[in-house]
C-alpha cells in the first residue's frame, strides 16, 4: 500500500533503526494509524492518572503552559499534540475520527515522510501562535486540533473539488466540496475570535495548524495557485529591476575571430554596401583602436 511503513523504499530517518524496530512500526501500518493509537493510549493514561490516583501529573508535565516552558520544559510544544482533556471524550473522538478519514487520504498522496512533517509542524506553528497571545497566561493547550486542521486543510487543498459527506451531529448528512469544507472550518475559529467570544476552545492554535497545512502543501509542489498568488507574482516580477548582465571581458584575438572576422566574410561576399549600422560601428570601434595602439 502507497504511504505505509512495510514499503522498502520509504525514505527517511526510521530506515537508521534496525529491522525489528521497522517491523514493530509496520505493524500499525501508516503514520496515521500510529498516531491514532499513540493519541488513544495516552488518553487512557490520562484517565488512570486523573479518575483513579487523583492526578494530573500528565497534564503538568506534557500539556502546554507559557510559564513551564520558560522553566525548562521545552518538550511541551509536541507533546500536547498527544494530550486531550480527560472530562471531554467528544474533543478526541471527533479529533480521531477527521484525522482518520482525512490524514490516510493525505498520507497515501504524499507519503509517510511528509504527512510526519505535516502533522508535527501543524501542532508546532500551532503551538507558535498560540503562544504568540498566551505567553503571559496560565493557562494550559492541549489536544491534536491543530495538527488535525493541518491535515485537514492539506486535503482541500490538495483535492479541492472532492466531495466530502460530513455526518452533521452524527444523523444530519452533508455533502460538500473539500475547499468549502476548509472554508468553513476556518470560520468556526475566526468567527469567535473577531466576535471575542470567551471560548474554552484554542481557535489561534487552530489556525496556526490550518496556514501550516496550506504553506506545507504548495512547498511540495501540489495544488494550482489561486488567481490572486499568480496576479501578485506577476506584478512582483514587473516591478523587479532587471540588471543587464554585465559583458565578459574577451581578448584581442577573440574579438578579432568573433566580430571582426565574420564581417569582413561578409564584405567579401556582399560588398560593404551590404554592411547593417551595428556591424559599421564595430568595424569603426575596431579601426580607432588598432590606431591607438602603440606602434
Amino acid at each position: 500500500m502507497l504511504g505505509s511503513w512495510d514499503q522498502p523504499k520509504v525514505r527517511g530517518p526510521l530506515n537508521r533503526f534496525s529491522g525489528s524496530v521497522r517491523g514493530w512500526l509496520g505493524r500499525f501500518g501508516s503514520v496515521t494509524e500510529m498516531i491514532l493509537w499513540m493519541t488513544g493510549l495516552v488518553f487512557l493514561a490520562q484517565l488512570v492518572f486523573v479518575w483513579l490516583l487523583q492526578s494530573s501529573l500528565i497534564e503538568y508535565l506534557f500539556a502546554l503552559n507559557a510559564t513551564q516552558l520558560k522553566h525548562g520544559f521545552v518538550w511541551q510544544p509536541l507533546t500536547y499534540l498527544f494530550l486531550h482533556d480527560p472530562g471531554n471524550l467528544f474533543h478526541i473522538l471527533i479529533n480521531l475520527l477527521v484525522l482518520w478519514f482525512f490524514g490516510r487520504e493525505v498520507e497515501y498522496f504524499i507519503g509517510p515522510k511528509y504527512f510526519t512533517r505535516l502533522y508535527l509542524l501543524g501542532g508546532l506553528t500551532g503551538a507558535a501562535l498560540w503562544l504568540a497571545f498566551n505567553f503571559q497566561s496560565s493557562s494550559y493547550l492541549m489536544g491534536a486540533s491543530a495538527a488535525v486542521l493541518a491535515c485537514v486543510i492539506a486535503f482541500a487543498t490538495l483535492f479541492p473539488d472532492r466531495e466530502v459527506t460530513l455526518l452533521v451531529f452524527f444523523v444530519l448528512p452533508v455533502t460538500l466540496k473539500a475547499k468549502y469544507l476548509a472554508l468553513v472550518a476556518i470560520a468556526f475559529d475566526i468567527f469567535p475570535l473577531l466576535s471575542r467570544s470567551d471560548t474554552s476552545v484554542a481557535h489561534l492554535a487552530h489556525l496556526g495548524g490550518a496556514a501550516l497545512g496550506y504553506v506545507y502543501i504548495k512547498h511540495l509542489g501540489y495544488g494550482s495557485q489561486p488567481r490572486w498568488v499568480l496576479w501578485l507574482q506577476r506584478m512582483i516580477e514587473k516591478l523587479r529591476p532587471h540588471r543587464r548582465p554585465k559583458p565578459r571581458p574577451v581578448s584581442r584575438e577573440e574579438f578579432m575571430s568573433e566580430q571582426i572576422d565574420p564581417i569582413l566574410d561578409k564584405i567579401a561576399r556582399e560588398g560593404m554596401q551590404s554592411l547593417t549600422r551595428r556591424e559599421r560601428k564595430i568595424l569603426e570601434s575596431a579601426r580607432e583602436h588598432m590606431q591607438n595602439q602603440p606602434r
